[in-house]
Protein backbone atom coordinates (compact mmCIF):
# COMPACT_ATOMS: atom_id res chain seq x y z
CA UNK A 1 0.00 0.00 0.00
CA UNK A 2 2.84 2.41 0.85
CA UNK A 3 4.45 1.64 -2.51
CA UNK A 4 1.21 2.53 -4.25
CA UNK A 5 0.89 5.78 -2.28
CA UNK A 6 4.50 6.68 -3.05
CA UNK A 7 3.96 5.92 -6.74
CA UNK A 8 0.82 8.06 -6.81
CA UNK A 9 2.66 10.90 -5.03
CA UNK A 10 5.50 10.74 -7.54
CA UNK A 11 3.01 10.67 -10.40
CA UNK A 12 1.13 13.68 -8.95
CA UNK A 13 4.39 15.63 -8.50
CA UNK A 14 5.48 14.78 -12.05
CA UNK A 15 2.14 15.99 -13.43
CA UNK A 16 2.39 19.23 -11.43
CA UNK A 17 5.87 19.91 -12.77
CA UNK A 18 4.82 19.07 -16.31
CA UNK A 19 1.77 21.31 -16.10
CA UNK A 20 3.93 24.21 -14.81
CA UNK A 21 6.15 23.89 -17.86
CA UNK A 22 3.09 23.67 -20.11
CA UNK A 23 1.65 26.86 -18.60
CA UNK A 24 4.88 28.72 -19.32
CA UNK A 25 4.39 27.95 -23.04
CA UNK A 26 0.58 28.03 -22.85
CA UNK A 27 -1.79 29.81 -25.18
CA UNK A 28 -1.41 33.61 -25.09
CA UNK A 29 -3.82 34.46 -27.93
CA UNK A 30 -6.46 32.47 -29.77
CA UNK A 31 -8.29 33.64 -32.90
CA UNK A 32 -10.96 31.76 -34.81
CA UNK A 33 -13.23 32.69 -37.70
CA UNK A 34 -15.80 30.63 -39.51
CA UNK A 35 -18.57 31.31 -41.96
CA UNK A 36 -19.46 32.55 -45.40
CA UNK A 37 -17.87 35.76 -46.64
CA UNK A 38 -20.80 36.75 -48.80
CA UNK A 39 -20.73 39.71 -51.18
CA UNK A 40 -24.35 40.34 -52.28
CA UNK A 41 -23.28 43.10 -54.71
CA UNK A 42 -21.12 40.76 -56.78
CA UNK A 43 -23.36 37.76 -56.04
CA UNK A 44 -20.55 35.70 -54.58
CA UNK A 45 -20.88 33.30 -51.71
CA UNK A 46 -17.73 31.66 -50.46
CA UNK A 47 -16.28 30.45 -47.16
CA UNK A 48 -13.63 31.81 -44.82
CA UNK A 49 -12.25 29.89 -41.85
CA UNK A 50 -9.24 30.50 -39.66
CA UNK A 51 -7.70 29.23 -36.43
CA UNK A 52 -4.53 30.88 -35.09
CA UNK A 53 -2.83 30.19 -31.77
CA UNK A 54 0.05 32.13 -30.21
CA UNK A 55 1.98 30.40 -27.42
CA UNK A 56 3.88 31.90 -24.51
CA UNK A 57 7.23 31.09 -26.14
CA UNK A 58 6.27 33.19 -29.21
CA UNK A 59 5.39 30.33 -31.55
CA UNK A 60 2.38 30.87 -33.78
CA UNK A 61 0.55 27.99 -35.39
CA UNK A 62 -2.64 27.72 -37.34
CA UNK A 63 -4.47 27.16 -40.59
CA UNK A 64 -6.72 29.33 -42.70
CA UNK A 65 -8.79 28.75 -45.80
CA UNK A 66 -10.49 31.23 -48.05
CA UNK A 67 -12.71 29.76 -50.76
CA UNK A 68 -13.40 32.40 -53.39
CA UNK A 69 -16.84 32.70 -54.99
CA UNK A 70 -17.96 32.01 -58.54
CA UNK A 71 -15.50 29.13 -59.07
CA UNK A 72 -12.46 31.42 -58.88
CA UNK A 73 -10.54 29.06 -56.60
CA UNK A 74 -9.31 29.46 -53.07
CA UNK A 75 -6.32 29.12 -50.76
CA UNK A 76 -5.09 27.15 -47.79
CA UNK A 77 -2.62 29.07 -45.61
CA UNK A 78 -0.14 27.93 -42.96
CA UNK A 79 -0.20 30.70 -40.35
CA UNK A 80 3.12 31.89 -38.90
CA UNK A 81 2.28 35.34 -37.51
CA UNK A 82 -0.44 36.67 -35.20
CA UNK A 83 -0.82 40.09 -33.61
CA UNK A 84 -3.74 40.86 -31.31
CA UNK A 85 -4.72 44.41 -30.31
CA UNK A 86 -7.93 44.55 -28.29
CA UNK A 87 -10.70 42.95 -30.33
CA UNK A 88 -8.68 42.93 -33.57
CA UNK A 89 -6.17 40.48 -34.96
CA UNK A 90 -3.77 40.48 -37.91
CA UNK A 91 -2.82 37.08 -39.25
CA UNK A 92 -0.31 36.19 -41.94
CA UNK A 93 1.39 33.16 -43.41
CA UNK A 94 2.11 31.45 -46.71
CA UNK A 95 -0.19 29.75 -49.19
CA UNK A 96 0.40 26.00 -49.00
CA UNK A 97 -2.00 25.30 -51.86
CA UNK A 98 -4.46 27.27 -53.89
CA UNK A 99 -5.41 28.95 -57.11
CA UNK A 100 -7.11 32.09 -58.33
CA UNK A 101 -8.67 31.90 -61.80
CA UNK A 102 -6.36 28.98 -62.58
CA UNK A 103 -3.11 30.62 -61.42
CA UNK A 104 -1.13 28.70 -58.79
CA UNK A 105 -0.66 30.76 -55.63
CA UNK A 106 1.48 28.28 -53.67
CA UNK A 107 4.28 29.86 -51.65
CA UNK A 108 2.96 33.42 -51.77
CA UNK A 109 2.65 35.47 -48.57
CA UNK A 110 -0.87 36.33 -47.46
CA UNK A 111 -2.31 38.57 -44.74
CA UNK A 112 -5.74 39.33 -43.30
CA UNK A 113 -7.33 41.26 -40.44
CA UNK A 114 -10.37 40.31 -38.34
CA UNK A 115 -12.41 42.07 -35.68
CA UNK A 116 -14.53 40.49 -32.92
CA UNK A 117 -17.53 42.70 -32.17
CA UNK A 118 -19.07 40.29 -29.67
CA UNK A 119 -22.16 38.17 -30.14
CA UNK A 120 -24.55 40.99 -31.01
CA UNK A 121 -26.38 40.67 -34.31
CA UNK A 122 -26.69 44.47 -34.48
CA UNK A 123 -22.90 44.86 -34.86
CA UNK A 124 -21.59 41.99 -36.99
CA UNK A 125 -18.01 40.82 -36.69
CA UNK A 126 -15.73 41.94 -39.48
CA UNK A 127 -13.05 40.41 -41.73
CA UNK A 128 -10.81 41.76 -44.44
CA UNK A 129 -10.03 40.15 -47.74
CA UNK A 130 -7.10 37.76 -47.96
CA UNK A 131 -4.36 39.94 -49.44
CA UNK A 132 -2.23 37.49 -51.41
CA UNK A 133 1.27 38.37 -52.56
CA UNK A 134 1.41 41.22 -50.07
CA UNK A 135 4.87 41.07 -48.46
CA UNK A 136 3.64 42.89 -45.32
CA UNK A 137 4.02 40.90 -42.15
CA UNK A 138 1.22 41.01 -39.64
CA UNK A 139 3.67 42.57 -37.17
CA UNK A 140 3.19 45.89 -38.98
CA UNK A 141 -0.64 45.79 -38.42
CA UNK A 142 -1.56 47.41 -41.76
CA UNK A 143 -4.91 49.15 -42.06
CA UNK A 144 -6.68 46.47 -44.11
CA UNK A 145 -10.27 47.46 -44.85
CA UNK A 146 -12.85 45.46 -42.90
CA UNK A 147 -16.20 44.25 -44.22
CA UNK A 148 -19.12 42.96 -42.12
CA UNK A 149 -19.36 39.19 -41.68
CA UNK A 150 -23.14 38.97 -41.70
CA UNK A 151 -23.09 35.23 -40.95
CA UNK A 152 -20.50 33.34 -38.97
CA UNK A 153 -18.40 34.30 -35.99
CA UNK A 154 -15.04 35.90 -35.19
CA UNK A 155 -13.39 35.19 -31.83
CA UNK A 156 -10.32 37.13 -30.71
CA UNK A 157 -8.81 36.28 -27.30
Amino acid sequence: MKTLQRSLSILALSLMLASSAARADGVVHFVSVGGPDQDPTNHTDANFSLVAIQYGDGRVMGQWTDQFGQGQGGVHVAIDCLVVQGNQAWVSGFVTSGTFNGADLSGLPVITRVQDNGNSASTPDQISFSFIGNPASCTTTPNLALVPMTAGQVTVR
